[in-house]
């Protein structure tokens, strides 16, 4: 049995109709996350975040986060002694849900892993010491919760 030319058109064509509207309902089905709720106020307030990432430039010592077992450890240097306004903020890239900030006094301190799941975080420190704002931002791969 031979297909008329017209039949084969009308096929060409259904079958492409299916295809778009199953993309168009594979995209309906995805979720994105915004990095920020609030990203215009944050982006009107960056140059703070450049001006702290300078002053932590020129700082003696690096800013050191550490895994360990069932903790994470973040070592600011030596001579950032007067902390004022520290806060840590955990950024999970994949999952809004799983941010969380902590604030901190000392040039020393620990962030329970419980809080956490295996994958990406991307670790922006910021402070102030002395009137002087400091930013840091560091990736940290959170290897297990053991």
């Amino acid at each position: 049995m031979r297909i008329n030319w017209g039949v084969k058109i009308i096929i060409v064509y259904s079958v492409f109709v299916l295809f778009m509207l199953g993309m168009v309902y594979m995209c309906t089905r995805q979720h994105f996350d915004l990095v920020s709720s609030d990203y215009y106020a944050q982006e009107l307030q960056y140059q703070q975040v450049i001006d702290g990432a300078k002053n932590t430039s020129q700082l003696e010592e690096p800013i050191v986060i550490k895994q360990s077992s069932n903790s994470i450890d973040i070592a600011l240097p030596a001579s950032q002694k007067s902390i004022e306004n520290g806060k840590a903020f955990f950024y999970r890239p994949s999952d809004a849900s799983k941010d969380f900030t902590e604030a901190f006094t000392s040039n020393n301190f620990r962030v329970d892993k419980s809080k956490m799941i295996p994958g990406v975080y991307k670790v922006k420190i910021t402070w102030t010491e002395s009137g002087k704002d400091f930013f840091e931002e560091q990736s940290l791969y959170i290897s297990s919760l053991k």
